[in-house]
């Protein structure tokens, strides 16, 4: 009877020592970087050995910073507070490494309180986020590389989405961006290729570079007024896009924006944009008509390069210069009408456009061709000018095939 009940107690005190270990608390303290550069003191919080807080002991507040699952664990469900010293810390903010790249986590339930969440990169298995309704940010890398969440909803009340917060979540197929937002900062969705369609709000006024890059399935975008700027590379390679139209409230477009929409078919750019940039939708195969507005004064080089399915341009009449590739390699273009303002056409502006037949050239005195004509049929080509016998003096216009007076 006694042998039994030393077992007992040998056991119950195991589990008691046990329970000690993963309740033990222990404060450490060590030197930290704050926002503006400074070096602080930062006091540290570690439970059981598997949860560590930063905390605020004026505030009473508390950072999530990093968590330490056992073999099984595909749950965390981070506490609204702790206690210590018979004082309760909020939890406001998940750190850097809440999730601790752990590969077999698959749910995160985050409380009503904490206002910034970071630290779900690579965190292979997430597939269930609960995102409640105080978060006001979303940081950087925060579910980067997250390959097998499918969709998150984001709460109403959300002011920033951090750079490459979703990156290569390659099976994110739905999300709403909240009218809250007013600024997608870059490469939030990169490599997100089962997205499908997206809503630009109202209140978003700047896409940030690269966003959606290589979002293959991406058919439908939906912009909105308000919406002034469009980054570098924002969109470019999203190969299932098919048409767009850009709002009027478009003030500024990236290099590269459409870069590789092989898919596109047509465009209509807003009379509030200004320059065309170069590249912005070179390698869009599929492009066969692009509505060019005469607020554009400017258009970069090969900005329409390798678009195969164009046929025929007209250039806004506020053009003054025709600069680089623009129209390289669009092999099926069969006729450009050029406006009276132009005065400089860059020599490369129509290599390798075999299809030429017909160009339009409104200015009453030759256009200086910068350079040789190499690439352009010219023997196939006629210029159609309002005045032939000023075109036929210019060493470089008489080599057309055909100088002919504009009817």
């Amino acid at each position: 009877m006694m042998k039994k009940l030393f077992t007992f107690l040998t056991i119950a005190l195991s589990i008691m020592q046990l329970y000690a270990q993963q309740t033990e608390i222990r404060r450490s303290e060590y030197r930290s970087m704050d926002d503006d550069g400074n070096f602080i003191n930062v006091v540290q919080l570690e439970i059981g050995g598997r949860y560590f807080y930063d905390i605020d002991e004026n505030t009473h507040t508390a950072i999530f910073k990093r968590w330490y699952g056992r073999e099984n664990d595909t749950e965390l469900i981070i506490p609204s507070s702790i206690d210590y010293n018979g004082v309760t810390y909020k939890i406001v903010a998940l750190g850097d490494e809440a999730g601790n790249q752990n590969e077999k986590l698959e749910k995160v339930i985050i409380p009503e309180g904490v206002t910034r969440i970071k630290g779900f990169a690579r965190c292979h298995g997430l597939k269930n986020i609960t995102i409640p309704s105080s978060v006001k940010e979303i940081g950087s890398n925060a579910f980067k590389e997250c390959v097998e969440l499918e969709s998150v909803v984001l709460p109403e009340g959300l002011s920033t989405l951090g750079y490459r917060a979703f990156y290569n979540c390659v099976k994110l197929k739905s999300i709403v961006i909240p009218s809250s937002v007013a600024r997608i900062e870059s490469g939030v969705f990169h490599n997100c290729q089962q997205l499908s369609s997206i809503t630009i709000p109202s209140t978003v006024s700047e896409i940030g570079e690269e966003v959606f890059v290589n979002c293959v399935n991406l058919k439908t975008i939906n912009f909105n007024e308000g919406l002034l700027l469009i980054g570098k590379g924002a969109f470019s390679y999203c190969t299932a896009l098919d048409s767009i139209i850009l709002p009027n409230s478009l003030k500024a477009l990236g290099i590269h924006a459409f870069y590789g929409c092989t898919s596109l078919r047509s465009v209509k750019l807003p009379e509030s944009l200004k320059v065309v940039p170069d590249a912005a939708f070179m390698k869009c195969g599929a492009l066969t008509s692009i509505e060019l507005p005469n607020s554009i004064y400017k258009i970069g080089s090969s900005a329409f390069r390798e678009c195969t399915s164009l046929k025929k341009v007209e250039l806004p009449r506020n053009l003054t210069a025709l600069n680089g590739s623009v129209f390289q390699d669009c092999s099926s273009l069969v006729e450009i009408v050029v406006p009276e303002g132009v005065t400089k056409i860059s020599s490369g502006l129509f290599y390798s456009c075999e299809s030429l037949t017909d160009i339009y050239c409104y200015s009453e005195m030759p256009p200086e061709i910068d350079g040789s004509l190499y690439g352009v049929p010219l023997e196939q080509v006629t210029v159609h000018v309002p005045v032939v016998k000023k075109y036929k003096k210019d060493i470089s216009w008489k080599a057309f095939g055909k100088l002919v007076p504009i009817q």
